[in-house]
């Protein structure tokens, strides 16, 4: 399993969902009899030397949050806003992105970032106020209630699953796939994107369930008359976080003030969340504990086992229980775990497949990858093992190398000169790859190796969509430079440009309109990069795209 980068910024978006705006008439909210959203307003429609409550807000991030004020982020900022005798206001920005800390708290444009988790390192958190967990949802008359991932059914169902959650990597460990949905767009735009998609289908029929992070998943599925079951006490990886609230390391009295007023006021938060479905998980250092028993501590991770192990004894053993009509595949995946080349290799020259998938879809080499066995993987490629062998998503072993992001492991890879030019059958290529990890320098190596700078995948995503959207303004420059398409726009009409005006990534909005990027070009929609910047209430960013900034 490749291991997701985790953003737990703003738990659901941050945690696998996205955003939607959900404040149209007929969109039910939770209890029915509560009184009317309150009025909110964006911190650049607010007087700037009135003291206010300053929350980062997404603004159509349904249950969590609105411009409409209708989620439960929304009303607990107006409790503690009512507590600190100030008036709320917002800076409205999607939490789906890198820089959100820099873009946000640390820039002073806002003050308060809702839902981080606890050990958040980019601000000053709170103390947390209430723990959730994973869960997945599926019919109400024909729910799944597994009590564990190896349960038969799930192997059976068909699942959807998000793009970046750690719920998705935890039933892929227990050979468990899904119907897998990417987030690359503000859904406020592309409801399409947003997590109840997959929820709705549920309710359709289209999908047996889907995993989901509790607080988005209990209001639709409370709406939808589904059934939910917590997933985080079926595995060991981390299905459960405390949420807390953030603020600037600079600002450690409003982080104090913060405190008090998320104790004096928890019966009233508590009341919110309850309202909103929430799975509440038992949580000691939590303002609001609840009643899903809590994992408990977690094991330490593997040790790195950064020499290989060969043992004549082990290998002897093996060879009889080979002998004796154990599968030599069987064999080679223990062998590989067990970092030892010894008997990879006497597997490869005694009938173990080399590329064979294993019951999760990952290949021998991969696995080898995973854990930086680089003599395993010596050992695999002189036995037989392909360099580019797919996985069952179509994944070779240089997008897993770049996945995990070990550079020692990348360039020992590029040495053997694997194709660079490969697209996964869910759109990735090595170097959009390289670019979602984050990593400018395995960036900067695949370039200089040759992969293509240009390259479109299916969905009509370029690296240089793709550094916009993971806020890479060196990826941006170093491709620009390479002469890459500007204005190329992907299937629904959106550009670069687009998605760095719709993230408030300033910077890159200043970088692709230098570079020539249409501010006027239109997508599918009809809406433009500045009409986008019309409706953010941003005037530096309007600024910038209509290009009247100061330079």
């Amino acid at each position: 399993m490749r291991t997701p980068m985790l953003f737990l910024a703003a738990g659901a978006l941050a945690l696998g969902a996205c955003s939607q705006s959900s404040s149209s008439s007929n969109t039910a909210t939770p209890g029915a009899t509560a009184t009317p959203p309150p009025k909110v307003a964006s911190v650049a429609q607010a007087d700037d030397n009135a003291p206010s409550l300053r929350i980062c807000g997404d603004p159509g991030n349904m249950p969590l949050s609105n411009q409409a004020g209708e989620g439960y982020q929304n009303k607990v900022a107006q409790v503690l806003g009512k507590s600190l005798g100030l008036p709320v206001t917002y800076y409205w920005r999607t939490y789906y992105e890198r820089g959100l800390a820099r873009g946000t708290i640390n820039s002073g444009k806002c003050d308060v970032l809702m839902d981080m988790p606890s050990d958040f390192e980019m601000g000053l958190t709170t103390k947390p106020y209430f723990r959730s967990t994973y869960v997945l949802v599926s019919s109400g008359s024909k729910p799944l209630k597994p009590t564990s991932l190896d349960d038969p059914a799930l192997k059976q169902a068909k699942i959807g699953v998000f793009q970046s959650s750690p719920a998705r990597g935890a039933l892929y460990d227990h050979g468990i796939k899904g119907e897998v949905q990417y987030l690359f767009y503000d859904s406020a735009r592309e409801p399409e994107q947003h997590p109840a998609r997959l929820v709705e289908q549920v309710a359709s029929g289209k999908l047996d369930a889907v995993e989901s992070w509790g607080p988005v998943a209990g209001y639709y599925a409370k709406r939808s008359q589904l059934t939910m079951v917590p997933l985080n006490r079926m595995s060991d990886t981390v299905l459960e976080y405390s949420m807390s609230l953030a603020v600037s390391k600079d600002n450690a009295a409003l982080r104090d003030k913060l405190d008090k007023a998320l104790v004096d006021n928890r019966d009233a938060i508590a009341a919110i969340l309850k309202d909103y479905d929430i799975p509440l998980v038992a949580c000691t250092d939590c303002v609001v504990s609840g009643d899903v028993p809590s994992h408990g501590a977690y094991p330490p991770p593997p040790p790195y086992r950064d020499a290989p192990l060969s043992d004549p004894k082990v290998l002897a053993q093996m060879q009889a229980r080979v002998q004796a009509g154990a599968s030599p595949d069987a064999e080679l995946s223990a062998a590989v775990s067990a970092n030892d080349p010894a008997r990879v290799r006497w597997l490869l020259a005694n009938g173990a497949n080399g590329d064979a998938l294993d019951d999760q879809g990952r290949l021998p080499l991969q696995h080898a990858i995973r854990l930086r066995e680089l003599a395993v993987g010596d050992a695999l490629l002189s036995g037989g093992a392909k360099l580019e062998a797919r996985d069952g998503d179509g994944w070779t072993p240089l997008m897993t190398a770049l996945w995990t992001g070990d550079a020692e492991t990348v360039d020992w890879l590029l040495r053997k000169q694997p194709k660079l030019d490969v697209v996964s059958k869910d759109g990735w290529t090595p170097l959009s790859v390289a670019i979602h990890n984050g990593d400018e320098a395995l960036v900067n190596k695949m370039l200089d190796a040759g992969a293509p700078p240009a390259q479109v995948n299916a969905a009509g995503f370029t690296p240089l969509m793709f550094a916009a959207v993971d806020g890479q303004t060196g990826t941006v420059q170093r491709l620009l430079k390479a002469k890459v398409p500007v204005d190329h726009a992907n299937k629904a009409g959106i550009t670069a440009l687009m998605l760095a005006v719709a993230a408030h990534r300033e910077e890159l909005v200043h970088t692709l309109v230098a570079a020539g990027a249409d501010p006027h070009h239109r997508d599918a929609k009809g809406d433009s990069a500045l009409s986008l910047a019309q409706q953010s209430g941003n005037a530096s960013l309007l600024a910038l795209v209509s290009g009247q900034a100061k330079r």
